[in-house]
């Protein structure tokens, strides 16, 4: 039992305060995560997507499939798990397309949330657009994702008149792990250049995961927080790079390392309540290589939103689709 009453040693006294900061921070941070499910569970537009895809496949117009031969699953069985889905839109215009990288932290994708529902948006909008399930968990390897992305982009190239697409002008759009791989796929050194694509005309990333190493950076006064930022970062590293990953390998996914002048014009959002992810140590952090750089960048930050919200739906983030499609249009003229 707690009692700070006069008379208990000084180390009884700090006994009983560390005990209540654990138990208070504990406390406080299981709340953060519980809240952050039940709000994006009612923002992200999971139905709106799913009612989407729905329609295309009762019209026979919805594709989905592996891009690589099977040739290359056989000599790679972790191949098998890549999958491109085509979502068309519905005024049969040749347009600029978006492709979508859910997040899942590189342990899975969570395809559900923050992929059909931003097809189905882009779809709204005029534009057709395509979900790529990158490999992640035990079937990821070393910058597989980046060459997942790449091997996407040639596949939508090869097929362009059979997608309806045109190829100039393309954005890359990505959520936590996968706004990650965007940011690293629009760098030279770890992505178009590097795979011999085309460079995108903008990225769009929300709550981005890009600054790997924030855990070090930057004290937590919630030891609880801290601990979760290791273990997510963590388990992405060992995803990526397996048990021996060293340093140099954990570095090269922080994004804001790899941004030069030639960096693609960039739309970010986040949460400020996001206790995943935190803005002020990704988003901010790669804002502010940006600017130093002098790329194009359009930032918000919602206060009051947790991680994974989507689309963002009856939210202050709700419009966020509309400035971002709008931000890409500018950086394409």
């Amino acid at each position: 039992m707690i009692n700070l009453m006069p008379g208990n040693s000084v180390g009884e006294i700090l006994y009983n305060f560390i005990v209540i900061y654990l138990v208070l921070s504990f406390v406080l941070t299981c709340y953060s995560v519980i809240r952050m499910y039940v709000v994006k569970h009612h923002c992200n537009g999971v139905k709106y997507g799913k009612a989407r895809m729905k329609t295309l496949v009762s019209q026979g117009r919805f594709f989905q499939k592996p891009i690589y031969s099977m040739e290359e699953i056989r000599r790679n069985k972790d191949l098998k798990t890549v999958r491109l889905s085509y979502f068309p839109n519905d005024t049969g215009e040749r347009t600029k397309f978006a492709l979508i990288f859910p997040g899942g932290g590189y342990a899975h994708c969570v395809t559900t949330e923050e992929g059909y529902p931003i097809a189905a948006k882009f779809n709204e909008m005029g534009y057709s657009c395509f979900v790529l399930e990158y490999r992640t968990g035990f079937h990821c390897s070393d910058y597989a994702p980046m060459e997942d992305a790449a091997k996407a982009l040639a596949y939508i190239e090869k097929h362009q008149d059979d997608f309806n697409v045109e190829l100039e002008g393309y954005v890359l759009c990505g959520f936590s792990a996968g706004g990650n791989l965007a940011g690293m796929y629009a760098s030279k050194e770890f992505g178009y250049e590097k795979y011999g694509t085309r460079k995108p005309a903008a990225i769009i990333l929300g709550y981005p995961w890009t600054n790997i190493f924030h855990w070090l950076d930057h004290p937590y006064w919630n030891v609880w927080k801290g601990l979760m930022g290791i273990w997510l970062s963590e388990r992405g590293f060992v995803y990526m790079f397996g048990w021996r990953c060293n340093r140099e390998k954990r570095e090269s996914l922080c994004v804001q390392n790899h941004v030069t002048e030639e960096y693609p014009p960039t739309y970010m959002f986040s949460g400020g309540r996001d206790v995943l992810v935190p803005a002020t140590h990704h988003a901010e952090v790669l804002e502010k290589a940006l600017d130093e750089h002098e790329i194009p960048c359009k930032y918000r930050r919602y206060y009051n939103l947790p991680h994974g919200i989507g689309l963002g739906l009856n939210t202050a983030a709700e419009g966020w689709m509309k400035e971002a499609v709008a931000f890409w249009e500018k950086a394409c003229k």
